[in-house]
């Protein structure tokens, strides 16, 4: 009994003192960098589903050592707008600055007396680095028509080539002229779009776009060891995943320049089972801008890799260019009843906007004047340029991103015009020093740090993009006196998508093991489908799915199908309404409005918690500026 007694008290201090988790301590789950901002934000919920739910924090708080248990800062919380409620969220909040803590190591928040505890996470010069080969490895997972070795990926995700069997990628027809043999194209490559495996050219221009954005903004930073099959190649990988796409593009090309605006591919479990035929859509102006501007970038950016493929590329966009110029009102609606395309793959591709198409046009002008300096294309672009939203409007707001960054871009090249350099920055300054952007800074408007306008279908790649376009006034130097302020700015949106947000959820698939304890479980997707015994959820399936993808976000436009509850054609399909209790999702919160869930019709889970490709460059690009 004595010895027992001994035990006990022996492991005492354990039981005693030992912390609790707390989801109420919200920080980045993986980690800050040394010298960077680190502010941990404390929430109690008043209203929306968890408004039931009281935390009122003690006044110290400590940062730990995770290794050793020794507090290495202690401080007090600072109450956000002395104790408002922030109607974005439905929360009171409070900050704990600890932006002087900068040794590498492993910490965690310490509420001191309540004994709670957040999340750990790092400190560390390579903090995001695993994290971003893992947000880029998403779309080696994305290759239609490429065989996934276990070697790069992971038994779990092994799978044989999709769409290449009989009448697929290798031999798809139009859709318009299904019974004819001699429509037979090869179309195969590029990347699933989301979580159907269509591909939809003006989207997948844009994701290349972004992808050799991100490499030129900080060329440094991008090895050869991401663990796909080209790593080792003494080629940086990300462009390795960008050939496959430009390849790919270089393929729906026509003789005559025109380029396919959309191919329709069926889904499967995983992507390889699927068998049903592939086919394209017709050649659109749109696309083929798209296709230009991407390929004249691709060219630019190559050329120090391959200057043969580098010549076929620009060879290619020239093409394209003088088809687009020669036929300018070619459209092509796909699953469009009106246009007799219904059931030919599923988002509208098509670009009907005027001022979107001549900023898709002026983009194009861009990558080719720098690559060419022909005059056809520096005039065109400078004598458009003030028809673009930033300088027409002076807007500057995330859903503008083609323009602003290729106007931004323009300043930087070596013969742009000084008067239109003045003018592009200038108009940036304008339109940034407005009531969402950096008022809403010195407002404080959001106690998570990452305010943004709108939470609507796909908001987690908003973030992305309103950290961006902070970013970008550093990156292009247009307000000298924030040039290290806004990087900043631009890392609270990385932080709020690594956790510091109401759900205190990190806004990536499955990252348990890269640091992230409470990431995304599931998402909406062909390959992870809800109910599949290996990869529904992480944690509960047995692999859960692909490490890595940005799923949409919250969503305050939320529905499940109007057919719901009682009207959905019969009683087992009305029973589908209540798989899960939507009501997490429904009038809640902006910032709430997400459920972690991949429930397909009547739910309709897709417009919280589809992956996309659009969703997931944004998140590559700002995360790779604090890659060191």
């Amino acid at each position: 009994m004595k010895r027992i007694l001994i035990l006990l008290f022996s492991f005492l201090p354990y039981f005693v003192f030992a912390q609790l988790q707390c989801k109420y301590i919200v920080i980045d789950q993986f980690g800050y960098l040394p010298e960077s901002e680190k502010i941990a934000v404390i929430r109690c919920p008043e209203v929306g589903y968890d408004s039931a739910e009281k935390f009122i924090p003690g006044k110290s708080y400590a940062v730990v050592d995770a290794k050793t248990g020794k507090k290495v800062f202690k401080g007090t919380i600072q109450s956000w707008k002395n104790g408002a409620i922030d109607k974005s969220s439905g929360d009171k909040a409070w900050r704990f600055d600890f932006s002087s803590v900068k040794a590498e190591g492993d910490y965690y928040i310490l509420d001191v007396k309540n004994n709670v505890k957040s999340y750990d996470f790092k400190i560390d010069n390579n903090v995001y680095k695993d994290v971003l080969k893992q947000a880029v490895r998403t779309f080696y997972y994305q290759r239609s028509g490429f065989k996934k070795e276990v070697k790069f990926a992971g038994e779990g995700w092994a799978d044989e080539a999709s769409h290449i069997g009989p009448n697929q990628d290798l031999a798809s027809r139009q859709w318009t002229n299904k019974e004819d043999a001699s429509t037979e194209r090869d179309v195969h490559g590029g990347w699933y779009d989301a979580g159907d495996f269509n591909r939809y050219t003006n989207w997948t221009c844009d994701y290349i776009e972004y992808l050799l954005l991100s490499y030129e903004e900080n060329p440094t930073i991008w090895s050869d060891d991401f663990g796909i099959p080209e790593s080792g190649n003494s080629i940086p990988d990300i462009l390795d995943e960008i050939r496959w796409g430009l390849e790919h593009i270089l393929r729906l090309q026509f003789d005559n320049g025109s380029v396919i605006s959309v191919l329709h591919a069926g889904y499967g479990t995983p992507p390889s089972t699927n068998h049903e035929p592939t086919y394209w859509g017709n050649p659109s102006t749109s696309a083929t801008f798209s296709a230009a501007g991407a390929l004249a970038y691709g060219a630019k950016i190559f050329a120090k890799y391959d200057q043969t493929f580098s010549n076929k590329m620009k060879t290619a966009a020239e093409k394209a260019w003088k088809w687009a110029m020669e036929n300018p009102e070619v459209y092509f609606f796909n699953n469009s009843k009106e246009h007799g395309t219904e059931g030919l793959a599923a988002g509208q591709q098509e670009i009907t906007d005027p001022m979107h198409k001549s900023e898709l046009k002026l983009l194009a002008a861009l990558r080719l004047f720098d690559l060419t300096q022909k005059d056809e294309y520096k005039n065109y672009f400078e004598n458009n340029y003030k028809n673009t939203r930033l300088v027409a409007w002076g807007l500057v707001f995330p859903f503008g991103e083609l323009n602003q960054d290729m106007l931004l871009y323009y300043t930087k090249l070596p013969n742009a015009n000084p008067e239109v350099v003045k003018q592009i920055k200038y108009s940036y300054q304008l339109g940034i020093d407005t009531i969402f952007n950096l008022f809403s800074i010195r407002d404080d408007d959001d106690p998570y740090f990452a305010c943004q306008k709108d939470y609507v279908w796909g908001s987690n790649g908003t973030k992305s993009k309103q950290g961006s376009i902070y970013y970008n006034l550093s990156l292009y130097n247009v307000m000298p006196e924030l040039k290290e302020k806004a990087k900043d700015y631009a890392a609270r949106y990385v932080h709020y998508l690594h956790g510091v947000n109401p759900l205190n959820k990190c806004y990536l698939t499955n990252m348990s093991a890269y640091g992230a304890e409470n990431s995304v479980r599931q998402i909406y997707h062909g390959w992870f489908y809800d109910g599949n015994e290996k990869w529904d959820e992480a944690g509960v399936s047995q692999y859960g799915p692909v490490p890595g993808f940005v799923p949409g976000g919250p969503n305050l436009e939320y529905d499940w199908d109007q057919c719901c509850p009682n009207n959905c054609g019969n009683e087992y399909n009305n029973s589908r309404c209540y798989e899960i209790d939507v009501k997490p999702l429904k009038n809640q919160p902006a910032q709430k409005s997400y459920l972690d869930m991949n429930n397909g019709w009547p739910i309709n889970g897709w417009s919280v918690s589809e992956v996309s490709g659009g969703y997931q460059v944004q998140y590559i690009r700002l995360l790779s500026k604090f890659v060191k």
